[in-house]
């Protein structure tokens, strides 16, 4: 019994020892663990500046179908270059983009910052941006023909649907937050004759 009782009483620092040993890997844990969270809220606020980014792209490029129909409608374009649509943010760059037939020629992805290689300007707040740049060529639709025979054999004369259309491609860049950019290209087609009011700043 004595023996016991030296053992337990005795203070060679064993439980000591294993304090810290514990408390060194409870250490190592919570350090890792702040670092993974740290990393985690990195990568969460990284994707949310990159879908900012990609959103106010994609929504450049639906502003940019609004405004290439509105500028079809008027024959000679926008009635001035470097043109400040009232209440907007929006700068129309070229007076008469929807008359471009070839992209803008420059080196690298368009539309950028240079106002040769764009045609509109979308301002945000915090110093964001979408560059806008529109282009297109005129096609004929398929079934332009005329048919001798509607219906029945030989009874009347009908034309087959087609006509002719612009086809153009609306490229949007966004430039955003944290240097994030994203560009979105789409394609939109006018069909010819069915301009709308021109309206004019």
């Amino acid at each position: 019994m004595k023996r016991r009782w030296r053992q337990i009483n005795n203070s060679n620092g064993g439980v000591t020892i294993a304090a810290l040993l514990i408390l060194a890997v409870l250490t190592i844990i919570g350090i890792s663990s702040i670092s993974t969270s740290n990393m985690e809220v990195q990568i969460a606020t990284n994707d949310k500046i990159h879908k900012m980014s990609f959103y106010a792209a994609d929504g450049g490029s639906e502003l940019g179908t609004e405004l290439l129909e509105l500028n079809i409608a008027c024959p000679s374009g926008f009635s001035s270059d470097d043109l400040a649509i009232p209440a907007t943010d929006i700068t129309v760059v070229d007076a008469d983009f929807w008359m471009q037939t070839a992209a803008p020629a420059a080196p690298g992805d368009f539309p950028s910052d240079d106002d040769t290689v764009r045609d509109v300007l979308i301002t945000s707040a915090g110093g964001t941006h979408t560059n806008l740049s529109m282009f297109g060529v005129t096609v004929l639709g398929t079934g332009g023909a005329i048919q001798m025979a509607a219906g029945y054999e030989g009874k009347g004369k009908g034309a087959a649907g087609g006509g002719t259309a612009l086809l153009y491609e609306i490229h949007s860049q966004h430039l955003g937050l944290a240097n994030s950019e994203s560009v979105v290209a789409i394609q939109w087609r006018h069909n010819i004759g069915s301009e709308g009011t021109c309206i004019g700043w």
